[in-house]
C-alpha cells in the first residue's frame, strides 16, 4: 500500500474533502484514479435537474469513512496494525546505537516518537502517561545532563518526582544541540579563515601552565 501520511493531511487541511483531495495529491496516476474511485470520495451520483448528466451529490461520507474503505483494498494493512510496541522499542534502540546525536537526528527521532506513541496510546496499545519515563530514559545519558540543566534553570519550581513533558524535554535538548553546532561552526569558520584548524596534543592538553620563566640565555657558563 502506498505511503499514508496522515500527519501532513491534518497539518493541512480541516475539511474532510480537502483532506480527501490532499491524500491523493502526490500519488501515481494510476492508484489516484483507483482511490478516487471509492464512492465514499465523492459520494453517490444523482442526475441533474436540468442536465443528462449525472453529477455528485454532496458527500455524506466522512475523511475517516473514505480512508476505512481504502485500507479495504490492501489487506493486512488496517489502520490498527499501524504500529506495534515493537515499532517503538526499533526506534528507540535505532536512536541509542549512535551515541550523541546531532540537533537534525534528535530532532527526527522526537517527530517519529511523538508519530509513534500518540497512535498506539489513541488504539488503546499504550497508556499515554507512560510516554515521559520513556523518552527520559532513553535519552544517552552525556546528552540527558545537559538537558536536566537547562530544565532546572527554565523551571525552577518543578517538583523532582514529576517528570517533565516530552516537548520541554525534547526543547531543552534541541536548545543544547543547536548552541553545540553553532559553536563548533564558528570554530570551523576561524580556523579556516585563518588557514589552519586549532588542534591539541594531549599532552599539551593535559600540561601544567608555568606562571613564569626563566631566562637562562645570558647565564654565566662557569
Amino acid at each position: 500500500m502506498p505511503k499514508w501520511d496522515e500527519e501532513k493531511v491534518h497539518c493541512q487541511v480541516n475539511d474532510d474533502r480537502q483532506k480527501k483531495d490532499y491524500a491523493v495529491q502526490y500519488l501515481t496516476y494510476n492508484t489516484r484514479e483507483t482511490w478516487m474511485s471509492v464512492k465514499e470520495y465523492e459520494g453517490e451520483f444523482t442526475p441533474a435537474a436540468t442536465h443528462d448528466k449525472p453529477k455528485p451529490a454532496a458527500c455524506a461520507y466522512t475523511y475517516e469513512e473514505w480512508k476505512a474503505e481504502i485500507f479495504k483494498l490492501y489487506p493486512g494493512s488496517e489502520s490498527r496494525d499501524r504500529y506495534t510496541q515493537n515499532d517503538l522499542e526499533k526506534l528507540i534502540a535505532d536512536f541509542l546505537s549512535k551515541g550523541t546525536p546531532s540537533q537534525a537526528s534528535f530532532s527526527q527521532y522526537h517527530r517519529e516518537f511523538q508519530k509513534i506513541v500518540k497512535w498506539l496510546a489513541n488504539n488503546g496499545k499504550m497508556e499515554r502517561s507512560s510516554e515521559k519515563e520513556k523518552f527520559q530514559c532513553r535519552i544517552p545519558l552525556t546528552l540527558w545532563v545537559r538537558i536536566a540543566r537547562r530544565l532546572e534553570i527554565l523551571y525552577p519550581l518543578h517538583h523532582p518526582d514529576n517528570p517533565y513533558k516530552v516537548e520541554e524535554m525534547f526543547n531543552a535538548g534541541d536548545w543544547y544541540l543547536k548552541g553545540n553546532t553553532t559553536a563548533m561552526a564558528s570554530i570551523l569558520l576561524t580556523g579556516r579563515q585563518g588557514g589552519i584548524l586549532p588542534t591539541l596534543s594531549p599532552q599539551s592538553a593535559t600540561a601544567p601552565v608555568n606562571a613564569k620563566t626563566t631566562d637562562t640565555s645570558g647565564a654565566d657558563s662557569g
